[in-house]
């Protein structure tokens, strides 16, 4: 039984990937808004980290031991934020994740935020973003990214 939840857990946190699109679920806190009760803006770019990082953790990606083996780590080169309609206390946000575009040096990762009503996901996203990601050495000079993200969700057809 152990094992079972183990591997359970695992799949749970770590979202899931359908059809070419990695979704990851989250909560809105306390700890997450401002003082009108909303979101703040700076809290999606969290959201949509944790949901990079669960993608990578499902497809056996290990940012920690690529750092300390390989020193090579994923930075935020860009980023264009639009928020719609801000998330408020409680709500269950699904973070939507596709891949947009790749090259050898960097990604750019598409990011929707959807707000959940009652089990039903809405039609629209509440928030859109898109990233660039790019892999560095411990020199902070730009890796090939393409060898480390060798996975069929990253390759474009």
């Amino acid at each position: 039984m152990e094992n079972f939840l183990k591997s359970e857990i695992y799949n749970l946190i770590n979202g899931e990937i359908v059809d070419d699109n990695h979704y990851y679920i989250t909560r809105i806190f306390y700890e997450d808004t401002d003082a009108g009760g909303i979101v703040y803006h700076a809290n999606y770019l969290k959201y949509f980290e944790r949901a990079r990082t669960s993608l990578l953790n499902l497809i056996k990606i290990d940012q920690k031991k690529l750092l300390e083996k390989k020193n090579l780590g994923f930075v935020v080169r860009d980023f264009n934020l639009k928020i719609k309609k801000s998330f408020q206390l409680n709500q269950i946000l699904l973070v939507k994740t596709c891949l947009k575009s790749a090259k050898k040096s960097c990604i750019v990762l598409k990011h929707e935020a959807y707000e959940t009503i009652q089990n039903t996901v809405l039609k629209n996203p509440n928030v859109v973003c898109e990233i660039q990601i790019v892999m560095i050495n411990d020199k902070n000079k730009i890796q090939n990214i393409s060898k480390v993200l060798d996975h069929p969700f990253f390759k474009i057809i």
